[in-house]
């Protein structure tokens, strides 16, 4: 008896799971269309709206982060226009995009643009993150099993010894500080960057908007950055990380 109602209380679970989901996805859908109307009629402002409720449903299309970038850019909101850029080269990979922001970084003086092909690697890095773990750790496995191999023949595993260290040493850095490792725009005018993560720290410097620094790390509410080669730290709610 028990375990016929324990099985129809999983069936109801995912039952409803899987209804949630699809009319989630009808909205979605919806929302999509209506927001793509409104910008044909160039009511730009409420598709935006739309958009961005979209978006942070964790779902987007190319098209509509291109519309997003466009949209904000004739607001004159130079930071959030190149955010949404940002997110289009990282879905597509798309170089053509890299030029719209490289004039857009020249027209506002704006630092960060001068290697795009570094955002590629860090994309293709990100998206096989897991990916490399795997590989790292089985190639760890491997190495620490040649050495208990050698061994046990008596010999001294120095080689396959130093080689084990160095991989074991780059899955712990991957694992704990590659995935820190983005890129994020500076969403905000007059922001702040400081010496240390706090308020009452000397101040680096104050960046408008626009601008596109290195995410090394995080602490408390501060994100710690790198701008014009040195670390800085900048208030997390200043700064928009290019991730979906």
């Amino acid at each position: 008896m028990q375990s016929w109602i324990l099985k129809f209380l999983i069936t109801g679970y995912f039952l409803l799971v899987g209804t949630v989901i699809t009319v989630q996805a009808q909205v979605s859908v919806h929302r999509l269309k209506q927001a793509d109307s409104l910008f044909l009629d160039k009511k730009y402002t409420q598709s935006l709206e739309h958009y961005e409720t979209i978006l942070k449903q964790k779902e987007y299309t190319p098209a509509m982060l291109l519309k997003m970038a466009y949209i904000q850019e004739g607001l004159n909101r130079v930071g959030q226009a190149l955010y949404y850029l940002n997110l289009y080269y990282v879905v597509t990979n798309d170089k053509s995009v890299l030029g719209k922001m490289e004039e857009l970084a020249a027209r506002y003086n704006l630092a960060g643009y001068e290697n795009s092909e570094a955002d590629q690697v860090l994309s293709f890095y990100h998206d096989y993150h897991l990916h490399i773990t795997l590989a790292l750790a089985v190639i760890a496995v491997f190495l620490l099993s040649l050495a208990f191999a050698i061994k046990r023949k008596g010999e001294r595993p120095v080689a396959s010894g130093i080689v084990t260290a160095i991989v074991l040493l780059g899955l712990f850095i991957h694992v704990n500080v590659g995935e820190k490792i983005s890129v994020g725009i500076v969403g905000a005018s007059h922001t702040f960057l400081m010496e240390g993560p706090s308020p009452g720290a000397p101040v680096v410097e104050i960046v408008n908007e626009g601008h596109r620094v290195e995410i090394i790390g995080k602490k408390d509410v501060w994100l710690q950055v790198l701008w014009n080669g040195e670390v800085a730290y900048v208030k997390e709610g200043n700064l928009l990380p290019v991730r979906l």
